[in-house]
């Protein structure tokens, strides 16, 4: 997995301009069965506090 730096306005620890983050998106797109199994996994997961219907 290649390393990723964040353009900062301002000079940073290096630990921080290369922190992953989850709301960072790939440039490909996700194949749909790879898509819909998560969404499949995601439906089968219990709901907050367990009072899924």
């Amino acid at each position: 997995m290649t390393q990723k730096l964040v353009q900062t306005q301002y000079p940073v620890h290096n630990f921080i301009q290369s922190r992953w983050s989850p709301r960072a998106f790939a440039d490909h797109l996700v194949e749909q069965d790879k898509l819909l199994s998560l969404l499949e996994a995601a439906r089968w997961a219990p709901s907050s506090y367990n009072h899924q219907p």
